[in-house]
């Protein structure tokens, strides 16, 4: 059965009116606190009851050493009983589409490009932790449109190009590969294909009018905005972790989700994983985010570079971590940071934060966010 989070979410997806079932929700928590309380640790548990559920389906298919899931850069999608996936590597632009179907591999594999080829930029047309079939659609363009190329240089925009390509990849490009399994061992029918050579910085052209037009609806640097993507997501729009974050800027719906919606729409609401797969929602609730953290967390911070420092660590961190690393005490964190050169800010942050992921975190988007000024 599912829990009462899930259920919530459910509701609030399926319904004729969010917004309605929302304010009902937000009325609920008003008088009684506790729940809400209850419903933010409900939805950690939700996104590792879906995980576990997703592996063990998995495993049984493809064994234990075999299970591969979606997460921050890698986009995974099991289809046809779990028999056939895809895996788009955003880090390495390398896609795999391979098929465990015994009895009409060529046919499935088949299937499984044209559908990887043809998914849509779409969040509500993807599961990805279930094997339900994608919802293919005219209505978007595909979410690798640009990204892949046919043999003749072409993208891939229509079932007749996908199928086409398709066609021309079981032909030429498939190979197999032995699955061991509980002693025994099955075949995979495996097709290979890479992503244009410079596919990241077409995803960064793809989302630019989006971070042009929110990130000066928020006062933020638009190449700040590219380089958190890049360093979140590599710009995967289905992006998934463990915290649970989601999305191109991998918000956590419970925490800086709910304070970017604060901030963006006025409303005390927690956005669901759906609305956070929307690409131009997530830009927007991210960049919503680094100008609370700008502006409102770190607005004493006198100067503007190491403000910057300390809104992209908070963005990985929070602002109590970030603050805990010059002083117990946030007015005497703050007084230090002021102290300090924005070099010394910088190492400082680098050297002592409490996590090694959110002091590499800061190398990242500070190197990214060069890159982007110097391709402008």
């Amino acid at each position: 059965m599912a829990s009462p989070t899930v259920r919530t979410v459910i509701g609030i997806a399926g319904s004729k009116s969010p917004e309605a079932v929302i304010r009902k929700r937000l009325e609920s928590y008003a008088r009684n606190p506790v729940r809400l309380i209850q419903d933010l640790r409900q939805a950690k548990r939700d996104y590792d009851a879906l995980k576990a559920a997703l592996t063990g389906k998995v495993s049984k298919t493809w064994g234990k050493k075999e299970v591969q899931l979606p997460d921050r850069t890698h986009y995974v999608k099991y289809t046809q009983n779990y028999k056939s996936r895809a895996i788009v590597d955003f880090d390495k632009g390398e896609i795999l589409v391979e098929t465990l179907d015994a009895t009409r591999p060529q046919e499935s594999l088949r299937s499984a490009i044209v559908t990887t080829l043809l998914t849509p930029d779409d969040p509500r047309a993807v599961d990805l932790f279930s094997d339900k079939a994608v919802t293919l659609t005219s209505e978007k363009d595909p979410y690798l449109l640009g990204l892949v190329q046919n043999q003749e240089g072409q993208s891939i925009r229509t079932p007749a190009e996908a199928e086409q390509f398709a066609d021309y990849l079981i032909k030429n490009k498939s190979n197999t590969r032995a699955i061991k399994q509980d002693g025994g061992s099955k075949t995979a029918h495996v097709v290979t294909m890479g992503m244009v050579p410079n596919f990241a910085n077409k995803q960064a052209e793809k989302y630019r009018p989006q971070v042009s037009r929110f990130a000066e609806e928020y006062k933020v640097s638009p190449n700040l905005v590219f380089a958190i993507i890049r360093t979140e997501s590599n710009f995967n729009p289905f992006a998934v972790s463990g915290a649970p974050a989601y999305g191109l800027m991998q918000l956590v719906p419970t925490s800086g989700g709910r304070e970017a919606y604060r901030r963006a729409k006025g409303s005390d609401t927690t956005p669901s994983r759906e609305y956070l797969f929307n690409a131009d929602n997530n830009i927007e609730l991210g960049t919503a985010l680094l100008n609370v953290l700008h502006y409102k967390q770190f607005e004493d911070v006198d100067n503007t570079v190491s403000r910057e420092y300390c809104v992209i660590s908070a963005y990985n961190t929070g602002l109590r971590n970030v603050l805990r690393t010059f002083s117990k005490d946030m007015v005497a964190a703050i007084n230090q940071i002021n102290s300090l050169e924005p070099p010394a800010v910088y190492e400082k942050l680098r050297q002592s934060l409490p996590y090694e992921e959110t002091r590499s975190y800061l190398v990242k988007v500070t190197s990214f966010r060069k890159q982007f000024v110097s391709a402008q």
